[in-house]
This record gives C-alpha cells, structure tokens and sequence, in this order.
C-alpha cells in the first residue's frame, strides 16, 4: 500500500504525516496512528506503528500516521501532552475530510504515549468508534478516563514491560467496561524489539469487528 507525504495544519502550526491511499479499492474506515514520546526518538515511522499499517490496509482502512508537534518536518514544540491531544484532535479531522464518508468508522491507535494523549481525544471523538491502546503508561500515567468508555477498545501489552506491569496492565482491564479485549505479548517489553510484529494478529481480529 502507497503513502503520500501530507501536511496539515494543527491550530498555528503544521504537521507533517504519511497518508494511505486504497485507490479502487473499497474503503471500510480510517485509522490515526499516533507514535510514542516525541523526547525519547518516538516518530511516525515507529516500529510497531509501522507494523500496524499492514492488518489496516489489508482490510481497507485508510491509514494516517503523523508526527507530534516538533518531530521530523512538523513545526513547533513538544508541549507536555496539551498541545499534541490538539495534533490528535487536526488528524482526525483531516483524515475524516480526506475519508469524505460520513459512515466510515474512524479508530484511533496509540502507542504509549501517543495512547495517553489519543485516547482521551477518542473517548471524546464522535466520529471515533474504536480504540486501541498499546503498552499504554499505567506505571507513570493515569488511564482512569477509560473506565466508563463503551467504544470498542483493544488494549496490548507486554508481559515483560516496566512503564505498563502486566498485573497493573490486567487489574486496570478488569475495571474496563465492554466492549473490551486484551492481548497480552508474551516476552515483550515496552519497546517491542524483537515482538513487533506480534501486535499483527491481535490488530487484524479487531479491525474485523468494524
């Protein structure tokens, strides 16, 4: 599947992103693919993002994968977490105008810190109605927000990962509301360096449901 380099404006600044294009093919949603912290070498071209574009554009969604606010060729400056939910909120929009399909699902998946900052804009998104969360920060961040949530949600994690403990990972599902699933990666830390594409299966049962 071909992307193009796109550019779109988040309030004053612009983001650069890699857009998909399934052509003639049928288009069943959107996906906004947001990457880990941008101080510690998160980017769009993230390992396991990257391995999430493969399930999405076999089954025909279209992906939108951005850099946050002062990564790579997007302006401006990291901003704690309050201007990158800003850059989450811009992608959607210009993924959902670029969808031009108003019954097209749109699913917002974050990795870590693009979890923290996408999920609160997603629960909040109409025009959001999955989420994904991988190896989001339950050891540093709270996820409280997700509790009551009732858009489909698919949680992954490692059972090797210190910012996301497998048994903090697991108490925290159970108080989540249905629909929920959770997929557990066996041996995987947080960085996912040699599981990666062990995030391939769990994503592609998911993106069946829509």
């Amino acid at each position: 599947m071909k992307e193009e380099r796109v550019f779109f404006r988040s309030g004053g600044i612009q983001l650069e992103g890699l857009l998909s294009n399934q052509g003639a093919l049928s288009v069943k949603g959107g996906i906004v693919l947001c990457h880990p912290h941008p101080l510690y070498g998160g980017e769009m071209r993230n390992r396991v993002i990257t391995k999430a574009l493969g399930p999405a554009h076999e089954l025909g969604f279209v992906t939108l994968r951005f850099n946050f606010r002062g990564v790579g060729e997007s302006e401006g400056v990291y901003s704690e977490g309050v201007g990158e939910k800003e850059d989450v909120w811009a992608a959607i929009e210009y993924l959902d105008f670029k969808l031009n399909h108003p019954d097209a699902p749109i699913i917002v998946l974050g990795y870590s810190f693009g979890a923290w900052v996408g999920m609160p804009v997603a629960l909040k998104e109409e025009r959001v109605k999955g989420m994904v969360a991988i190896s989001p920060p339950l050891g540093m961040t709270d996820f409280d927000f997700l509790k009551d949530c009732t858009k489909e949600k698919l949680i992954i994690g490692g059972d090797m990962d210190d910012y996301c403990p497998f048994s903090l990972l697991k108490e925290w599902f159970e108080q989540l509301k249905e629909p929920k699933s959770l997929s557990v990666i066996q041996g995987a830390d947080h960085f996912y360096s040699f599981h990666a594409n062990l995030v391939v299966q769990p994503l592609r049962e998911f993106l069946k449901k829509f």
